[in-house]
């Protein structure tokens, strides 16, 4: 096992509950990342050469309590809740703040799927604006966008699988193209 990654005590036995069971009520190995992962990894398995695989237990989080991380996109920032390494699917609060957005019209490698819970983003080609309480599905090979947020805008982003099939020029970080 070659990675350096955080595990978690486990977690008290509930009342009630087989102290057996509580030690083995683990998910299958899996190769996860962000912030609900990195606050439920409790036990390390070997997976292939190289990958290092863990076990994980279920977890809430308090995504109010995670810090935003910039990209390399001026305006853009994001709190990585999951992400499945190997199929690259993930899911991630995403941030713009207001005249930020994706410069050039492209597609993804994967269905993607955005919940709006604040703000105003539209895709300026089309007009089609996401406000609060809407649901957006961008399908696989799609092309879409340029995008700006008309007031600071928070998405619920998901992915079920890579984000593009190359890095966007828009990057000049290749992690803020996953």
């Amino acid at each position: 096992m070659t990675r350096d990654v955080p595990v978690v005590p486990s977690p008290p036995v509930p009342p009630g509950t087989d102290p057996g069971e509580w030690t083995e009520n683990l998910s299958d190995p899996a190769d996860y990342s962000g912030a609900a992962p990195d606050r439920s990894r409790e036990r390390l398995v070997p997976g292939p050469p190289g990958v290092v695989l863990a076990r994980f237990r279920e977890i809430l989080l308090r995504t109010d309590e995670l810090d935003w991380v910039d990209k390399t996109l001026a305006g853009l920032s994001q709190r990585m809740l999951w992400r499945d390494e190997q199929t690259e699917a993930s899911i991630a609060l995403v941030r713009f703040q207001r005249g930020a957005g994706i410069p050039e019209r492209h597609s993804h490698a994967a269905n993607q799927f955005m919940f709006c819970l604040r703000g105003r983003y539209t895709y300026l080609p089309t007009g089609l604006t996401l406000t609060p309480g809407t649901f957006y599905w961008n399908p696989k090979g799609c092309l879409h966008g340029p995008t700006r947020a008309e007031e600071e805008t928070v998405l619920l982003e998901i992915y079920d699988g890579p984000h593009y099939p190359t890095q966007p020029r828009w990057y000049s970080d290749p992690t803020d193209a996953r």
